[in-house]
């Protein structure tokens, strides 16, 4: 059984999926293969280039015009066909859905099926619906007054503030066990 580990965050620089350093330092924190990283972020295309440093504005925008786009049919159309592939290609995918990537999991209106195979762990979630999901484990900072604003109360709570959850032990904890309760289930060792 195969499990994989994947972002799926705002677009803050919509030319390229590319992942930060600050995400690519998060997974290489976990104890998961280089076969169980997805090396890009969502829409799961080939990186067009290195990662670049979008000014915090900008990125606010592009984000908040993914959130309130993802609610057009056209987003799920454009997207899906790309993201079901991603998320199907193993018995399990989890899910780090971070900000708006909730909101964007959710209106990609996929499949059961592909649906049926992923664990998401939302941390910071800004959404104003749940994806119907394996499971779902929602992570929202005590600092964070965006997201506690957002989805109600939390799986777990953790400290931090919207912009550092992948810096947090916490977060990292809550993942590892994540991911091992994943491998328990697929009778993988931990």
């Amino acid at each position: 059984m195969t499990i994989r580990v994947c972002f799926l965050t705002g677009r803050s620089d919509r030319s390229n999926t590319a992942l930060s350093p600050v995400q690519r330092a998060f997974l290489d924190g976990l104890p998961i293969t280089t076969e169980e990283r997805v090396e890009v972020n969502f829409p799961y295309r080939p990186a067009s280039g290195p990662w670049r440093r979008t000014p915090l504005p900008i990125a606010s925008v592009r984000n908040a015009r993914d959130y309130f786009g993802s609610r057009r049919a056209a987003f799920a159309h454009e997207h899906r066909a790309a993201v079901s592939e991603a998320l199907a290609a193993s018995d399990r995918t989890l899910v780090l859905a971070g900000s708006c990537g909730l909101e964007l999991l959710a209106n990609l209106r996929l499949d059961d099926d592909v649906l049926a195979r992923l664990h998401v762990v939302a941390y910071g979630p800004v959404a104003r619906s749940r994806p119907v999901a394996a499971r779902l484990e929602t992570v929202t900072g005590r600092a964070d007054a965006l997201a506690r604003r957002s989805t109600g109360t939390p799986d777990h709570e953790i400290d931090a503030h919207h912009l550092d959850y992948l810096s947090s032990p916490e977060l990292r904890d809550i993942v590892v066990a994540a991911i091992e309760r994943l491998r328990a289930e697929q009778g993988v060792p931990a």
